[in-house]
């Protein structure tokens, strides 16, 4: 049996948590050259997250997989923290309708003609060298809300849970900044949390991946005011008024009748924003034609492959479509049903659609997140992976 003592800093209530960071470091580089002599002696240690079992699209293992004295104590769980120091711009993953952080962590899948990618878009990062001190993920949706993903719609509330997570992980790491790697609504949740807290200063990049910027043609057929889906509503659909409450429905542009100043093309509206915040690098993946959420009908298909794509600003660095296999706007999808998927699209036919545009595309993220890409985000997975193209 080895005993190895540490003798740590003792810090003071009013030491910042650089300064605790700066301490830890210390300590762990004077013990890491015995730690490594002790190496074969020791346990492993598990993976900071753990997808667990999984239903092909979503994972279901234990919610809250925290490590590392990390305890936001907001969200329906979520992951991060470790025994560890945060050198890079921390990354804090915001999942989609129906769904939880943990999937982050879901298995890739092959596409035809292409090798499967090697990691998930969480193992990606790990792979190429962010710690269990820069990955945090939060699950903004109850385990109730997720098994109805037909009825969430933004809101406050939730805009509170994302930045109190965040404030959590600036806290714990020290860091004054992180970069917000989004799906689906929590692409659309997240940009709609920095209108709401004026929080732009927070976040130094931006990856939205299939967010309904401009609203989901989808919506088109359960009108602008359903009780049975309300995830597509219009704009502030529930009394009292207040425009932060809204769905995906596409504006009309028409006051009263399905208006919706998130979902239009006005300067206010989501696809508008990186011309709002010029300090923050935007970019966009897409599986275009080929996503079964916003393509899913033969009524509605025109301009849906765009659904996805902000607004070109100096600051959108650069907008990614990796879909293929079979498009999805010849199916009819109805969302009033609960499904969280359609029975089209790039995921169901050995391709890219809207959930494996995640899956998948964990070496574009880091590109993005990594360097300052713009043509060539998709270096290392084009050709390899599957096919890319900007848009």
């Amino acid at each position: 049996m080895f005993r190895i003592a540490l003798k740590w800093v003792r810090l003071g209530p009013s030491d910042s948590v650089d300064g605790r960071n700066r301490a830890r470091a210390l300590a762990m580089a004077a013990v890491l050259p015995m730690l490594g002599s002790l190496a074969l002696l020791a346990p492993s240690t598990a993976r900071a997250l753990d997808c667990g079992s999984n239903n092909g699209y979503t994972c279901q293992g234990t919610a809250s997989q925290y490590a590392g004295g990390f305890s936001p104590g907001v969200g329906s769980g979520g992951f991060g923290g470790g025994d560890c120091i945060a050198t890079r711009t921390p990354v804090v993953f915001v999942s989609g309708n129906g769904d939880s952080a943990l999937s982050f962590d879901m298995p890739p899948a092959a596409v035809n003609g292409y090798a499967a990618p090697a990691h998930s878009m969480y193992d990606e990062l790990k792979a190429r060298g962010y710690n269990d001190c820069e990955l945090f993920g939060v699950t903004y949706l109850d385990a109730q809300e997720r098994s109805s993903p037909q009825y969430n719609y933004h809101q406050p509330a939730k805009y509170q849970v994302l930045k109190t997570f965040i404030d959590k992980v600036k806290a714990y790491t020290g860091r004054s900044q992180v970069d917000l790697v989004t799906h689906s609504l929590g692409a659309s949740m997240s940009l709609a949390m920095l209108r709401y807290y004026g929080y732009q200063a927070n976040v130094r990049r931006f990856v939205n991946i299939g967010g309904g910027l401009r609203g989901l043609q989808t919506c088109l057929s359960t009108g602008y005011q359903s009780p049975y889906a309300p995830t597509c509503n219009a704009e502030a659909y529930v009394f009292p008024y207040d425009y932060y409450t809204f769905g995906l429905y596409p504006s009309s542009g028409v006051a009263y009748y399905g208006y919706n100043r998130w979902t239009g093309s006005g300067s206010n509206s989501l696809r508008a924003m990186p011309a709002m915040y010029g300090s923050i690098a935007f970019y966009s993946i897409t599986a275009g034609l080929h996503d079964q959420v916003q393509c899913f009908t033969t009524s509605y298909s025109a301009g849906c492959s765009n659904g996805a794509l902000f607004n070109a600003a100096s600051n959108v660095k650069a907008q990614v479509d990796i879909g293929v296999g079979s498009t999805a706007y010849a199916y009819d999808w109805d969302w009033s049903d609960g499904s969280p998927y359609n029975a089209g699209g790039g995921d169901t036919s050995n391709g890219v659609g809207h959930f494996r545009s995640k899956t998948n595309a964990g070496r574009i993220v880091y590109n993005m997140l990594a360097t300052t890409c713009t043509t060539g985000c998709a270096n290392g997975y084009v050709g390899v992976n599957g096919p890319a193209v900007n848009r």
